[in-house]
């Protein structure tokens, strides 16, 4: 379906960015939907721009038309978007190449939009801007940093707004070509890599650490890669730490050249940076005292759609998420309320006795809010369809982990819970969850009329997975639709190994 042009007038414009980095560029296209970016195309290639800087830093022929071969493919997607609505954005590669205009001239005629180097401190700013959009608002400074392929940019911020900004002239590709040459992977070159990175901290280290943070976030393919060969291997404990990564670099010391480079998570066109990336993750914890950090999706191409949408509202992006996807899928919002305020009801009786944290909480009333989403699809069935939804949907602010709870609620709230309904959440939270998605059945039980009245007084007690209701006398055999629903219920938890009792 062919995408109409963008105008100022647009109730959902699209809007497009460029990111043309040392190692890799990016190109995300995006709608936008309730205010929120939403991501309809995401396009990545290996340009390497970095690798064609000669010693007199001008970018060798080669470079360039591995670049502006990469921009002519980007061009063609970007035909029927308004230009004032595209933003292509060169960062330390550019910034530092004698020949850059030249680069930059050709680039413009072929993408028909503003193509601009920023300095390093403004692609900190646009890359914090990506970043908190895509995470959940929470109190305190956060840490973010992302590690390109000539620089790697720290910040500092809190909510939407950055406090310190800075970018430090080590990236995976430049310290590839310095530590690793000819592509020979050595204990030695390793450390010595290590060692570079942590005396380039050192100019930011006492500011940082002043400012201090109770989060630390990096964003990147090179981060993205070395989590996702600590979760391939088992060496990922709710966060990357640093015993994770130094287990990683002995796994990497045992090849000898880049090209031999073979584990698990590590993509192929990943290989030749990651001992160069991990060498400076490594520094980064060790100079900076990281204890753990988590990886976001959200880098500086998102960060320039928002810095084009001039969107700085510190707000909980997930909150906007729902708001959104509640939108998008017609959702009745009445009757999602009505589930939403019993599950809450429900939960504050039993949290303590179950021991279910505030992060519960909101999966809960995220969940209840989304359980129809699913109906767009096909009444039949609509659990299903909804768990699928919160599974692969692109939402801002929610982890991968969060996506998959939610997506287990939602699935489970309804007929028949099967034995690997749970396998996607994570061992320690399984046990939580289940108890979750007793509360939001019976939430959606309670409230099949679609109707605002509200039930009588009634008592929840627990024990373990064992659930009582005690309504006022019989009530309850004089409401035959919901006698019969939580006699069902009955039997469908018991299959889990949880018990139903009322009276």
């Amino acid at each position: 379906m062919t995408e109409q042009p963008a105008t100022a007038e647009s109730e959902n414009p699209i809007m497009a960015a460029i990111d043309m980095g040392s190692n890799s560029f990016h190109m995300v296209i995006a709608r936008i939907e309730s205010g929120e970016i939403r991501p309809v195309q995401k396009i990545a290639e290996k340009v390497m721009l970095a690798t064609g800087l000669q010693a007199d830093n001008s970018l060798d022929d080669d470079a360039i038309e591995r670049g502006l071969a990469c921009l002519r493919r980007f061009a063609q997607c970007l035909e029927g978007i308004d230009p004032k609505f595209v933003r292509c954005v060169g960062t330390n590669t550019l910034r530092k190449a004698s020949n850059g205009n030249q680069f930059l001239r050709e680039a413009r005629r072929l993408v028909n939009c503003p193509v601009e180097v920023v300095n390093g401190r403004e692609e900190a700013r646009l890359i914090y801007l990506g970043v908190s959009h895509s995470l959940a608002h929470e109190e305190g400074n956060r840490l973010v940093f992302d590690i390109g392929g000539g620089s790697t940019e720290f910040i500092i911020g809190n909510g939407f707004e950055p406090i310190l900004t800075e970018s430090l002239h080590m990236g995976c590709v430049s310290y590839r070509e310095r530590f690793f040459a000819d592509g020979k992977i050595t204990e030695q070159g390793f450390r010595k890599a290590v060692i570079r990175a942590r005396l380039e901290l050192t100019s930011i280290e006492r500011s940082y650490r002043d400012a201090g943070w109770s989060a630390a976030v990096g964003a990147s393919g090179t981060v993205k890669a070395i989590k996702n060969a600590l979760i391939e291997n088992g060496w990922y404990q709710d966060g990357i730490d640093l015993e994770g990564l130094h287990k990683l670099r002995e796994k990497v010391l045992t090849f000898e050249r880049l090209e031999d480079i073979d584990i698990t998570g590590i993509k192929a066109d990943r290989r030749t940076v990651l001992p160069s990336g991990l060498a400076i993750l490594i520094g980064i914890y060790e100079q900076l005292g990281v204890e753990k950090a988590f990886f976001s999706d959200g880098a500086m191409r998102e960060g320039i759609l928002y810095d084009m949408l001039g969107r700085h509202a510190p707000e909980d992006v997930r909150e906007r998420t729902v708001m959104a996807l509640m939108k998008r899928y017609s959702v009745d919002e009445q009757q999602a309320q009505r589930v939403r305020c019993t599950a809450l009801d429900l939960f504050h009786r039993v949290e303590q006795d179950w021991d279910l944290g505030e992060y519960c909480q909101d999966w809960l009333s995220w969940s209840a809010l989304c359980h129809e989403i699913g109906l767009v699809v096909s009444h039949s069935g609509y659990h299903r369809h909804g768990a699928y939804l919160l599974t692969y949907s692109d939402l801002p602010g929610f982890t991968r982990q969060d996506q998959k709870i939610m997506a287990t609620l939602v699935g489970c709230q309804r007929r028949k819970i099967r034995s690997n309904n749970f396998d996607e959440v994570l061992p320690h939270l399984q046990e939580k969850v289940r108890r979750l998605v007793m509360l939001l059945r019976l939430a959606v039980v309670f409230n099949r009329s679609r109707r605002d009245a509200s039930l009588p007084g009634f008592v929840i007690s627990v024990n373990g997975d064992q659930v009582n209701l005690h309504f006022e006398p019989d009530w309850i055999n004089h409401q035959p639709l919901l006698l019969a629903d939580l006699q069902q219920e009955q039997d469908i938890w018991k299959k889990m190994g949880c018990t139903l009792t009322f009276e």
